[in-house]
């Protein structure tokens, strides 16, 4: 079931780094995601408390060991400063088909400077080079046209509606199911 799979922790292109979360992002996590811009269109909305955010990622480590969820934390460094700036993450893991969903947020100060084109290039590179998966999976609020140009512009492609697929806001939202298959 994980042969021929290397779990990458650390991954950079230049100056962007996608690094495993750790305990010392809850406050970052909890910051960021009180901007109704950040979350507009995540399924993950504001967190209530830090503790809140403190056990998401708890979870979400526990995850990363037992090979279900990749969570990582976007970063850019420059000299000696690091800025954390988002979150990407590899999820819903299924071994035996070799597919995943991933999901990408974005702190809206960094938003069309190229970061998620380069992020999504990464998180491709560990899902097809290093875990051996052959394809994965978007699933985009219908309403988020930026979010659904930005992966097409990397091979992901358009396979249907997905009705009332995403709750958000209270209130249910039609998505895009966009794919990428290894090799494309």
């Amino acid at each position: 079931m994980f042969r021929n799979v290397d779990i990458v922790e650390e991954i950079n292109d230049k100056n962007l780094y996608l690094r495993k979360i750790s305990k010392d992002d809850s406050f970052f996590l909890f910051e960021s995601l009180k901007d109704k811009r950040t979350t507009h269109f995540l399924s993950l909305g504001p967190l209530k408390t830090l503790e809140t955010s403190k056990k998401l990622i708890k979870g979400y480590l526990k995850s990363w060991v037992k090979y279900l969820q990749f969570n990582y934390i976007i970063e850019l460094r420059e000299s000696k400063i690091t800025k954390k700036i988002g979150s990407i993450s590899i999820w819903n893991i299924s071994w035996y088909h070799r597919r995943a969903d991933i999901g990408i947020w974005i702190l809206p100060d960094f938003w069309n400077k190229g970061i998620g084109k380069r992020a999504l290039i990464l998180i491709k590179n560990i899902s097809f080079f290093h875990l051996n998966l052959h394809r994965i999976e978007a699933h985009i609020a219908i309403d988020n046209i930026r979010s659904i140009n930005l992966f097409k512009t990397l091979q992901f492609v358009e396979e249907g509606i997905l009705n009332e697929y995403l709750y958000l806001d209270g209130r249910y939202s039609n998505a895009v199911l966009l794919a990428c298959l290894n090799g494309s």
